[in-house]
């Protein structure tokens, strides 16, 4: 029986291989970029269209070329770049450990060194949703609206973390790993993880980020599921606070900006750019002229 938290979980820290097929467009423009002492990979379909920038999920590169079906629907609509997080992907590895903050910073420096200029419209999956929020928070003159994809609610990581008791202890040692994992996330260097951010400093720094003003705002949702979050070995008093957090989810997402819209997939996948396109695309679409 498929669990949400274990689909989700799995969702976010594993990728996706590249893409099969060779592409039908060609970067204008590609190639590693120094941000600071070590260089970034970026990519991008330019012409003189509103720009986009294509932010991927938790452990995700652009490079990969899952986003490439979507760029030939896009590219009469937007100028559009993506790029590699540090250590993912074609890029160098930074210093470590690193916050959200400092994955936005990153970024515009990339942008800055590339001369791709603003403002920029964002889109992006999963964990995308912190980055163009630190973005946003840091930046607000240069973002004029996003999508996100399959967000985690503010506080998923920080929730993993803490709502364990501290004297916590178990005699299931199927549990007993779901414990151990969660509490992985206190630890920015754990070394199953494919990106070292700081978890618990970057939810203090999404706590306090401001809101996305009247910027037009899309929040695209996989099909709501019947069962809890968690697999069913959790103890209902741990898997309270997650379920507390995700039934709260579309609220949060309607008050991130006066001109936020919740829409939901018929897919139940978390990766929707690859699994519900059309959706993905027409929604990105929107952004333009609201």
């Amino acid at each position: 029986m498929q669990m949400k938290s274990l689909n989700l979980l799995f969702s976010i820290f594993i990728g996706f291989g590249a893409l099969a097929t060779e592409p039908e467009v060609k970067p204008t423009k590609s190639g590693l970029y120094d941000v600071g002492g070590f260089k970034l990979y970026l990519e991008c379909y330019e012409n003189d269209k509103p720009q986009l920038i294509l932010e991927q999920g938790f452990g995700r590169f652009g490079s990969d070329g899952v986003w490439l079906e979507n760029i030939k629907r896009l590219k009469n609509d937007f100028s559009i770049c993506l790029y590699d997080r540090a250590g993912l992907g074609k890029s160098e590895k930074g210093v470590v450990p690193f916050t959200v903050n400092d994955t936005a910073n990153r970024l515009r420096s990339l942008l800055q060194k590339a001369n791709v200029k603003g403002p920029y419209y964002f889109a992006g999956g999963s964990y995308a949703s912190y980055i163009i929020t630190a973005y946003n928070n840091l930046y607000p003159q240069e973002v004029m609206g996003a999508v996100m994809i399959a967000p985690p609610p503010l506080g998923y990581f920080y929730t993993m973390g803490t709502r364990w008791p501290e004297d916590f202890k178990t005699d299931s040692q199927e549990l007993k790993r779901f414990y151990q994992f969660e509490q992985s996330v206190h630890n920015p260097m754990f070394k199953k993880v494919p990106e070292n951010v700081d978890h618990m400093k970057s939810y203090e720094i999404l706590t306090n980020a401001a809101d996305f003003g009247n910027k037009p705002i899309i929040i695209v949702r996989s099909k709501a599921m019947e069962e809890r979050y968690d697999p069913p070995f959790v103890p209902d008093d741990i898997a309270k606070p997650m379920d507390t957090l995700f039934d709260d989810a579309e609220n949060y997402f309607k008050r991130l900006s006066t001109n936020s819209r919740v829409i939901y997939s018929e897919s139940k996948k978390h990766h929707l750019h690859i699994a519900d396109r059309d959706l993905v695309v027409n929604s990105i679409k929107e952004l333009v002229g609201k």
